[in-house]
């Protein structure tokens, strides 16, 4: 069917004139669990299910001042108004050749979805340019036609548009709209519902119709009300099959949601991809991703998680509910929601979270079976939620956070435990230090908060913490972390945390005696990165670092306050642990160059004497490979040194590591963590430091020559270089392109020690612009190896 087809009468008719409940537009039962009534996206275009007639429901008197179509005209005598177009007389039949003495009856509808699309910015989704599904965003007109058996005679015809939200619409919860048709000369308001003619033309009716800024966000149902001026009592309803998708507007001021700049509105509603950081503080690394919020079947998943939820219809419209909903349906734990976390290193049963490259094959897969899909981490948590609020029209992105806390006992500290003799008492270690961990932000107003506390707020769908009963974190105004503002909802003492804690080590000298060692106040929240505005580039150049937003200089006079502010005001058990002594000796952990994995390396402990006086060092330095939550994975060594340190010198020592020593003890990432503790003999000043880095995989070097055009196949080239002295099993490039093809794994075979793998691989694109191709490559001895191609595909001519 064109895309400039109408919507033709059609189904099977029922009592209520709705559509039969679990049938599709076609009138067979839904393929799965999460299929709509309305048959979805994906559906030949529906039509309108037979008429019915039903009792009279309350609307305006046909015959007051504003009753709007039906009305008679205040100009000369006999010369009647139809929607304040004037008519003199009754139009002739037109359609099926409807007798005029009937009611009329509806003969088809046009939703006009490609052309509001286009003034809706909407013209992206595959639901709308590939199946004519009208999806439209609230505080904006949208254009209607309806066309009736017969043509409208003024004097006698009342025309009313019902719009229906959820599974029990309800006039006073603002789920059921019943609006009259207005006259052309009327003015719609941008805060209510309304319609109105554009052209009356005999049965054609072309009509403007108003959704409200504050309308609940979701799947509306559309029926006509038609019925005699002189008897209300007979009312005939006809239900279309089709609604309409309504979405959140952040391009009207009216909007909670409004964002006013258009480089931002690009990026942060319209870019379909991006860039999640991951890696180190030390090493930072950006995974490209593939957000493919306008895909086939992703604005139905995201629309299909609200409607599984438990927020109420009626709260669908508050921006503020719905994203604190969204960081919850996301994951999995207490709603059988979307994704299921893993972090346990055995994936078995579902896929690993390092081989995923997007989002919409988890919310297809999702749609499709009802069931949560396996598995997934933080990164994968937050690139599913930037899809779902892009879907849904509210601005999003993904923020990486680098050194980030994880404050389980909600003291606002990070808390380290050893015992005497410096070994670590790991069961009194509630808390951790993730080497990394991804959220989301959302723009909006945050009216129930003071004055300054709107902007960007943040969200996490990650299952860390339960908030309220369920897991699920925000929203919460970056502003307020920033002043350590943290009686704000929601969630802000667990966010302040992860950006701004302090690490405090303790020594247990007995059972309920513990003595502060030493606190960090540089440690926690480095590098918060999310993705710039504007094309997507090679590297760090499109890293937006927005860590100011979050916190003041570290150590500065500002930064201290702010924490000193959430340690109070949040009531902290850690209130003693600020009376720190002056120290002579300076440690520090020396940065890592670049490390691959299967290189040896070593780590060094570096020790500056601002003294006059020569200090003598004892120190233990362990290495162990960590989850990137920072949990512990396995022991790798320990080093043990005593050295001395000139008056107004420096000394160091180190602890080193070969490949053997640690390939069959890496899990995900290959992240390592080491730490340095000792004392200084002769002012018993005592030092604990933690650092963490990575070994990396080398980068998939993706290659591609000619010209690209819509239609025309190309091939890319793939190589990957084995960095190991051991062969590689099971292994597989998976390819990835948003508008070129669905996500493609491509099997290949052992790779030998220190050898190559190749993969040809030809796409064939299906629409212009510049997109970005995603290969990654991953085998049972070596995973987490990816590359990218930007091209610029040119229409067909």
């Amino acid at each position: 069917m064109s895309r400039s087809a109408r919507y033709t009468l059609s189904g099977s008719s029922s009592s209520s004139g709705r559509v039969q409940p679990g049938r599709t537009q076609s009138g067979s039962s839904a393929d799965s669990p999460n299929s709509r009534q309305y048959g979805g996206i994906g559906a030949l275009v529906p039509g309108f299910s037979s008429w019915s007639r039903r009792p009279a429901e309350t609307f305006k008197p046909l015959d007051s001042p504003d009753s709007g179509l039906g009305s008679p005209s205040r100009g000369g005598t006999g010369i009647f108004s139809c929607c304040g177009v004037p008519v003199n007389k009754p139009r002739p039949t037109i359609g099926s050749g409807q007798d005029q003495s009937a009611i009329l009856e509806v003969a088809s509808v046009d939703w006009e979805a490609v052309i509001n699309a286009t003034d809706h910015h909407t013209d992206q989704f595959d639901a709308v340019m590939d199946h004519q599904i009208p999806v439209i965003r609230r505080g904006q007109t949208f254009k209607l036609t309806v066309n009736f058996k017969r043509a409208v005679i003024g004097h006698r015809d009342n025309i009313r548009l019902r719009f229906e939200f959820g599974s029990h619409p309800s006039i006073v919860r603002g789920t059921r709209v019943v609006e009259q048709v207005m006259g052309k000369d009327e003015t719609l308001v941008k805060k209510q519902w309304g319609a109105k003619v554009r052209t009356l033309s005999g049965g054609h009716v072309f009509m403007t119709v108003m959704v409200p800024a504050d309308c609940a966000v979701g799947y509306w149902k559309l029926s006509i009300l038609t019925n005699f001026k002189e008897d209300t009592s007979k009312i005939q309803t006809f239900s279309v099959d089709q609604g309409a998708y309504v979405l959140f507007n952040p391009w009207v001021k009216e909007d909670i949601v409004y964002l006013e700049n258009e480089k931002d509105l690009k990026e942060y509603v319209l870019n379909d991809m991006g860039k999640i950081y991951c890696g180190t503080d030390k090493r930072l690394r950006s995974r490209a991703w593939n957000y493919g919020q306008f895909e086939d079947g992703v604005l139905e998943a995201a629309v299909q998680l609200l409607d599984n939820s438990r927020l109420d219809a009626s709260a669908r419209g508050n921006a503020i509910k719905v994203v604190r909903t969204i960081s919850a349906v996301v994951n999995a734990p207490d709603d059988n929601g979307l994704l299921e976390g893993n972090w346990s290193g055995n994936y078995e049963g579902g896929t690993p979270p390092t081989q995923w490259q997007g989002s919409v094959q988890i919310l297809t897969e999702w749609l499709k079976t009802g069931v949560p899909v396996r598995y997934g981490q933080c990164w994968v948590f937050s690139g599913v939620t930037t899809t779902v609020l892009r879907a849904l029209g509210i601005p999003g992105r993904s923020v990486t956070n680098f050194a980030s806390a994880h404050d389980t006992n909600a003291n606002i500290t990070i808390d380290y435990h050893y015992s005497e003799t410096y070994e670590k008492l790991e069961d009194m270690d509630v808390d951790s230090i993730w080497n990394f961990h991804v959220w989301n932000e959302c723009w909006m107003d945050r009216p129930d908060l003071p004055a300054g506390h709107g902007g960007w707020q943040a969200i996490d769908a990650t299952p860390q913490e339960t908030s309220e009963g369920v897991y699920r974190a925000g929203p919460c105004s970056v502003a307020a972390i920033r002043k350590g503002e943290v009686g704000f909802q929601y969630d802000a003492p667990f966010i302040f945390a992860e950006v701004n804690a302090d690490i405090v080590h303790w020594m247990c000298e007995s059972e309920n005696s513990l003595v502060k060692l030493e606190v960090d106040c540089k440690g926690i929240g480095k590098h918060i990165s999310t993705k710039a505005p504007g094309p997507m580039q090679f590297g760090d150049a499109d890293r937006l670092d927005i860590t100011a937003n979050y916190k003041a200089p570290d150590m500065s006079a500002e930064e201290r306050a702010c924490v000193m502010n959430a340690i109070l005001s949040g009531h902290s058990s850690s209130r003693a642990a600020y009376d720190m002594p002056t120290k002579d000796l300076l440690f520090e952990l020396v940065e890592r160059d670049d490390v691959f994995i299967g290189k040896p390396f070593t780590l060094t402990l570096k020790m500056i004497n601002s003294s006059t006086e020569k200090r003598t060092v004892d120190a233990v330095m362990h290495l162990e490979t960590t989850f990137y939550t920072g949990v512990r994975a396995e022991k790798v060594k320990t080093a043990k040194h005593s050295v001395v340190v000139p008056p107004k010198g420096e000394a160091e020592c180190s602890i080193s590591c070969s490949p053997d020593e640690y390939l069959d003890l890496i899990v995900d990432q290959a992240a390592f963590q080491v730490s340095a503790i000792g004392t200084v003999k002769e002012t018993k000043q005592i030092f604990c430091l933690n650092d963490d880095f990575r070994v990396r995989a080398p980068d998939v070097v993706v290659k591609s020559e000619g010209s690209y055009k819509v239609g025309k196949p190309f091939k890319i080239d793939c190589k990957f270089i084995n960095p190991l002295a051991r062969v590689l099993r099971k292994c597989v490039f998976i390819v990835e392109a948003p508008g070129l093809e669905k996500p493609h794994e491509i099997s290949c075979s052992n790779v030998e020690a220190n050898g190559e793998a190749n993969m040809t691989y030809t796409c064939t694109p299906k629409t212009p612009g510049k997109k970005t191709i995603l290969v990654s490559f991953s085998s049972k001895e070596l995973s987490d190896a990816d590359g990218h191609l930007n091209i610029d595909i040119k229409a067909a001519h």
